[in-house]
């Protein structure tokens, strides 16, 4: 059973946030309202009190660096701390609300503690001497149901993992290639073609290319904020491909490159198209039409849930900011994520674990960087897909 999203409250002052809001708030604005204090409260009604349930917030923090360079987030639900967060940029955080919480009352009382609140006058010239801690926009509740015995997730529990290093196939490609195939029953090739990108660059787009796939995708060679890519999907990217929005740009050095920024969502990605091969006017009219046929497809396939979704970023990314993004996925279909960052001591390269039913977190040698994805590592990307092919195809053999 896929995610059910169970309510929006929206903090902007044509919103619905009043019935909800306890003490500790401001007086709402066009778009938001302002977490003023030592801490903010809110009241939501709940449903269910048998499953689990995930909470979102849209927020920006009150910073001013040097002196105020973040803002600490304590999120606690009926009493219980469920999670904290550290803050500098606008960002989507989610928070799982274990059963055990929910049943303990009729409603939620989702308090924000934020001990870092400052009063703008003290740090600017401004005459603003309330104590803001964050704007919030919006804030959203989803039902999270245990997957069943007919979920493509299956039952295997949280933690379990398949180790990476050991035995993986030697150094060179060939024998890796062997080694995958032993356990997937797929070339590189094919393999490849069961996973696509969701950004946050063209790393992963590459990776198909070094397999000889070169599949269709949205994402593929596209960049994005985070943000933006969670709005996109919660919106089913609507409006996308509009002339208007398209702005095709001579960029590179030497061989320049026609590079697209899309307005609506902040694509920026990669045509292979050079100077001088095709006019800007015709670059934007066949990257219009190129990019409705993508949105069309991608929904499709999220409608499908056949395939794994794969999330990288070079900068760190908490995990309270991947759940948003799991949760906006699995409103479509019964989604798989794979969530994919630089190994540690704990887990080495290749290692897959499960977060949660149908989030799976990666861990590989190294990350292209990010003036050249080109750069990327083929040994541990080889890894990384098979033993998360391995993992999501043990869920749903349980099904």
């Amino acid at each position: 059973m896929a995610a059910e999203l169970e309510m929006i409250v929206g903090f902007g002052a044509s919103g619905n946030s009043l019935g909800h809001l306890g003490g500790g708030w401001a007086q709402a604005e066009a778009d938001f309202t302002w977490a003023i204090g030592a801490e903010s409260h809110v009241l939501i009604p709940r449903a269910h009190d048998d499953e689990d349930y995930v909470v979102t917030l849209d927020v920006i923090p009150f910073v001013r660096p040097p002196q105020l360079p973040k803002q600490r987030l304590i999120v606690s639900v009926n009493g219980e701390v469920v999670g904290s967060s550290a803050i500098n940029r606008p960002t989507l955080l989610g928070y799982r609300i274990p059963r055990e919480l929910v049943a303990r009352s009729e409603r939620l009382l989702i308090t924000l503690q934020h001990p870092d609140a400052a009063r703008p006058s003290a740090l600017t010239d401004g005459a603003d001497n309330r104590l803001l801690a964050f704007s919030v926009r919006s804030l959203s509740l989803y039902r999270a149901p245990a997957p069943g015995r007919d979920s493509r997730h299956g039952q295997l529990p949280v933690g379990l993992l398949l180790n990476g290093e050991k035995g993986q196939g030697g150094g060179d490609r060939a024998a890796l290639a062997k080694w995958s195939a032993e356990r997937t029953g797929f070339d590189l090739q094919t393999l490849a073609i069961k996973f696509e990108s969701l950004g946050e660059n063209c790393e992963f787009g590459l990776v198909q290319r070094q397999f000889d796939a070169e599949p269709l995708g949205l994402m593929r060679f596209s960049s994005t904020f985070l943000r933006n890519l969670i709005s996109g999907l919660q919106s089913g990217f609507e409006g996308l491909g509009e002339p208007d929005d398209i702005d095709p740009r001579l960029e590179g050095d030497s061989r320049k490159e026609y590079m697209i920024h899309e307005k609506k969502y902040g694509l920026i990605y990669h045509t292979f198209v050079y100077e001088g091969q095709r006019s800007v006017w015709l670059m934007r009219e066949q990257e219009a039409a190129r990019l409705k046929f993508l949105r069309r497809k991608f929904m499709e396939e999220l409608e499908v849930a056949d395939k794994i979704f794969v999330y990288k970023r070079n900068a760190s990314v908490a995990e309270e900011e991947i759940l948003p993004l799991f949760m906006a996925l699995n409103e479509r279909g019964e989604n798989t994520l794979l969530w994919v960052v630089p190994a540690d001591r704990e887990r080495p390269p290749g290692t897959v674990e499960v977060l949660r039913p149908g989030l799976l977190k990666a861990y590989i040698d190294r990350l292209a960087p990010d003036d050249n994805a080109h750069d990327f590592s083929v040994e541990g990307w080889i890894k990384v897909c098979t033993n998360a092919y391995v993992l999501s195809r043990l869920r749903r053999s349980d099904s």
